[in-house]
């Protein structure tokens, strides 16, 4: 199922001329380098292709010819490592250390040995292909070649690819814009070479039902977070994992024009530039539609992650359309059009399916509005309108490391399913809250959320006074009391927020009695009406209760929070003044 849908995304892009896709037999590819060739095949420049963003320097993106490459050694069409195109050999290979043992020696001269394997094999692979393939610049190639030995390498030049390091690189003709693997006699030959090479495995492919070639190996997946290797989405790197006596791709039996479909279309929606992902936790949420609009995507994004969007117009644009959605009002271009996502994490040899999730873009959009519905909780002038899912997993833990990995996959499938959310979530965040002794914006809309949801206690956005649960009001006592001695004694370092709301929340039975006593001093030092108000909002409060409980369970922690913090935000909520009739 995956693997179709992304393959019908691939037609889809690809039929649409704004976007420019890699085609059959060609795959993007990160370029550091470039090797500039004269006509009489010598080396007329080395250049670096890496643009400079920030501190950063960042590899130019190819369609190169592309072909799957294990350990050993093998050579690719018209691009590849610098060992393989020059002979090159990295500085600890070239000046070995003074006093090298007798076993290191042997081990340097095994790997320059390999190097010029390398080299060999790409000069073969090339020169065998010389009376294919009619082209001007590939017959320089060929002369390049038959002369290049890779003791030719300049010390400047040596210095430039020691500073790319492992990086690719490519072959131009000098005074030419074009490089040698965009011709178009390079580029139909190479895909003859691919349609030649496995035309002998040829079988039904269980994606698309149409008999071809069969993919051996998978193109590799990149772009995820925190990828250290890129891998495929569907490998067989274990004969544990195959089956009556198929090797391989030949357990998948997926043709190699799906398999590079699927693959090239994941490529393209993992590209940062292309805005198709969001980060949540360990998880790489992919997500893409068939709709020829992409609003519904931009809006499904906003949902999940606002601070995206920079241009302020839009971002409003798409906001409006998001508060519709709140409201039940979803209004959408193409809303029937099909919409899936799709969850990854970066694994050892390929990876990991987080989740999957499909269905249609207004059902997409009313979920994540109906999230957003969920979080509206009465808040200050500086909190923003829209909580992002990396906001609420960064409340959980001091640092963005010390997030649960599993969380943020299982609050993204939460919501994108309209399931409950993780109770481990309301966990993490009571414990933040007791550890930090204090409740802001973004941890009162996630417990919020999390107690309606998923205990249906149909909290309210502001204060509600009547409501009857004693965690609820406790929560508004302690707030009650913090304020009673703010005012009593103003210019406090600390309150008995800072000392007692910890067990206050979890054992009011030990706690309580003695902020009781406390309130009584301070009431003590107030004067006049604030007096009046202070000592009639307490005792409201206080008839509400009939005894301080000694213990509180993760639900009535969580109502005493939203107690203390409805009652916060009521202190400095603007009160209406009472109009004056007329009579």
């Amino acid at each position: 199922m995956i693997l179709q849908r992304l393959c019908e995304y691939y037609d889809v892009i690809d039929a649409d001329p704004e976007i420019e896709i890699a085609q059959e037999g060609f795959a993007p590819q990160k370029v550091t380098f470039e090797i500039v060739l004269s006509r009489d095949g010598g080396v007329a420049a080395i250049n670096d292709l890496r643009t400079t963003e920030g501190k950063r320097k960042i590899p130019r993106s190819l369609r190169l010819p592309f072909e799957g490459r294990t350990s050993g050694v093998k050579a690719m069409f018209l691009w590849d490592k610098a060992e393989y195109l020059l002979g090159y050999l990295s500085p600890e290979l070239r000046d070995p250390p003074n006093g090298e043992s007798e076993s290191d020696e042997k081990k340097r001269l095994k790997k320059i040995d390999r190097v010029l394997k390398c080299f060999e094999a790409s000069k073969q692979t090339h020169l065998e292909f010389a009376d294919s393939i009619d082209d001007e610049d590939y017959k320089t190639l060929c002369k390049f070649y038959s002369g290049w030995q890779p003791i030719e390498l300049t010390g400047e030049q040596l210095k430039l690819i020691d500073e790319l390091g492992p990086g690719f690189g490519v072959f131009r003709i000098d005074g030419k814009k074009r490089y040698i693997h965009d011709s178009i006699q390079a580029k139909r030959f190479w895909s003859r070479q691919q349609s030649y090479a496995t035309a002998s495995a040829s079988t039904m492919c269980s994606i698309t039902g149409v008999v071809g070639p069969l993919a051996r190996l998978h193109l590799p997946i990149k772009g995820l977070y925190d990828q250290k290797k890129f891998g495929p989405l569907v490998s067989y790197n274990e004969s544990s994992f195959e089956s009556f006596n198929r090797k391989k791709g030949g357990n998948a039996t997926v043709s190699e024009q799906a398999a590079f479909k699927y693959a090239t279309a994941l490529n393209h929606l993992l590209d940062r530039k292309n805005n198709r992902t969001i980060q949540v936790g360990d998880a790489t949420c992919v997500f893409w539609s068939n709709a020829k609009d992409t609003i519904a995507e931009d809006v499904f994004s906003f949902g999940l992650d606002p601070d995206r969007f920079e241009d302020e117009g839009r971002a409003a644009a798409i906001g409006n359309v998001l508060s519709q959605a709140m409201d039940g009002n979803a209004v959408l271009p193409e809303p029937g059009a099909a919409f899936h996502v799709l969850g990854l994490s970066p694994n050892a040899s390929r990876l990991s399916i987080r989740f999957w999730i499909s269905g249609l873009a207004i059902e997409m959009v009313c979920r994540v509005a109906e999230h957003q519905r969920r979080l509206e909780i009465v808040r200050g002038g500086k909190d923003s309108d829209w909580v992002p899912l990396w906001m609420i997993l960064a409340q959980t833990a001091r640092e963005s490391k010390e997030v649960p990995p599993l969380l943020g996959g299982a609050l993204l499938r939460s919501v994108l399913t309209g399931g409950r959310y993780p109770e481990a979530l309301l966990a993490a965040i009571l414990r933040r809250v007791r550890a930090e002794q204090e409740i802001r914006h973004v941890k009162a809309a996630t417990i919020k959320a999390i107690l309606n949801h998923n205990h249906h206690k149909e909290i309210s956005v502001m204060l509600d006074p009547e409501r009857p649960d004693p965690a609820y009001q406790l929560g508004r006592l302690f707030a009650c009391l913090e304020r009673a001695q703010e005012d009593a004694l103003p210019g406090l370092n600390a309150t008995i927020k800072d000392r007692y709301f910890g067990a206050a929340s979890c054992t009011p039975g030990t706690v309580f009695p003695r902020l009781i006593r406390m309130n009584q001093h301070h009431i003590g030092k107030l004067e006049g009406g604030k007096k009046v108000v202070t000592e009639k909002r307490i005792q409201e409060i206080m008839g509400r209760l009939h005894d301080f409980p000694s213990h509180l369970g993760i639900v009535d922690q969580g109502l005493f929070s939203i107690g203390y913090y409805h009652q916060r935000q009521d202190f400095f909520a603007k009160k209406e003044k009472p109009t004056e009739t007329n009579q």
